[in-house]
């Protein structure tokens, strides 16, 4: 698992791995929390925490463009998600059009009311591939 925190954090090669729970905050003074794991065949799965706004997109970017490549699809668990800024939603577009060139699936979970609204109010819940659980998400991924 790697902290997107600049904080290096051991990386689970099964999916028991620890991650914050919905609603949980990254630790003071810092916007994001980008926990990854690898938890099947090459799928990536981030689960982001915190605030994703101006500040903090670079970092989600980041993280996405560090392990797009080589990975099997990919899976942003958005379900610790307190704000969704424009920012954000660029990133998500930005990836919707990255992966769209490629044969890598991707998948997007949001279920709590910080992230549906600004993709709802968008139009980007029907242009983006979301799933109300991670379960589904990587099910849909990993088919």
């Amino acid at each position: 698992m790697r902290n997107q925190n600049l904080e290096p954090v051991a990386e689970s090669a099964g999916g028991s791995g620890t991650h914050p729970e919905p609603g949980q905050t990254p630790p003071p003074g810092q916007a994001i929390r980008i926990d990854v794991e690898r938890p099947t065949r090459g799928v990536v799965l981030a689960h982001v925490s915190g605030e994703v706004d101006i500040l903090a997109a670079p970092t989600l970017r980041e993280c996405i463009d560090e392990h797009l490549s080589g990975a099997g699809g990919l899976v942003l668990d958005l379900d610790g998600v307190g704000f969704l800024g424009s920012s954000g939603l660029s990133v998500l577009v930005e990836t919707g059009t990255r992966v769209a060139k490629t044969e890598l699936k991707w998948a997007v979970v949001a279920s709590r009311h910080a992230v549906t609204r600004p993709l709802q109010a968008t139009g980007l819940d029907d242009a983006l591939p979301l799933y109300e659980t991670v379960d589904d998400a990587m099910d849909a991924v990993a088919a």
